[in-house]
């Protein structure tokens, strides 16, 4: 059974977690299959949205840690790995929902903070386990702190307390909590067919600079970024007036 699938459809690529028996459970296969499987949807001209969702039960539990996934690379390999794993679905220029089926822990957490519209059923909870196990949340809190604030990460990093669905809108890391599957489906799909009303170049440049915002206190630099997206777009704008007039 392959542990990651993917399914394009009017204009939409769905990638599953598919390892429902280990909760979803990130191994370095399956992050290997999907950044391939990921990387194809980004570059395909006819996807515009990427779903992140799990089966089963969860959506998914962090990185499985049997024995056999941790001593089969070096442990350097892994955190490059695991960078990039984050890093590269971060930096994705189309939008990406997190249909979150299920509970989310550890670094399944943190794949959810690298999505844009995070949609949950109310029966999902979330937490940040790895203090329990006498480990630490290393790579997912450069996504995770920047937008929870400092206060918040500690609370949840230091005791691993279980977090509801309601708490991740409380705490503005979750969009909205739909009551059962059906209801997060029919949320989904409005998202989708909003997104599909926008104009692609506008959204990739929308998130390239609130990422850009939110990651840098480098006034100069943001201050360049806003000068040339400003330029480009409203002479885009006026172009496209021109050409209308002329018709």
């Amino acid at each position: 059974m392959n542990p990651v699938l993917v399914e394009v459809s009017n204009q939409v690529a769905t990638i599953t977690l598919n390892r429902p028996e280990r909760g979803n459970a990130l191994t370095s296969e399956m992050v290997t299959e999907f950044l391939n499987i990921f990387t194809k949807v980004e570059n395909d001209p006819s996807v515009h949205i990427i779903i992140i969702t799990g089966a089963g039960k969860y959506f998914c539990t962090g990185l499985d840690l049997q024995l056999g996934s941790i001593i089969n690379e070096e442990v350097s390999n892994k955190f490059e790995r695991g960078y990039q794993f984050y890093k590269i679905i971060k930096d994705c220029h189309k939008p990406i929902i997190a249909k979150i089926n299920g509970p989310a822990l550890g670094g399944g957490l943190g794949l959810i903070f690298t999505t844009d519209i995070r949609i949950t059923v109310k029966e999902a909870y979330f937490s940040f386990p790895e203090v329990k196990r006498g480990m630490v949340p290393a790579i997912i809190s450069r996504y995770v702190v920047p937008e929870i604030g400092i206060f918040k990460a500690k609370q949840y990093m230091l005791t691993g307390e279980k977090i509801s669905a309601e708490q991740g809108v409380t705490d503005k890391f979750i969009t909205c909590v739909e009551k059962d599957h059906e209801e997060l489906n029919n949320k989904v799909n409005s998202y989708i067919k909003l997104l599909l009303s926008n104009k692609p170049a506008a959204i990739s440049t929308i998130k390239e600079l609130v990422n850009l915002m939110g990651s840098t206190e480098n006034e100069e630099l943001k201050k360049d970024y806003i000068r040339k997206v400003f330029i480009k777009f409203i002479k885009q704008i006026y172009s496209e007036k021109q050409s209308r007039t002329k018709l």
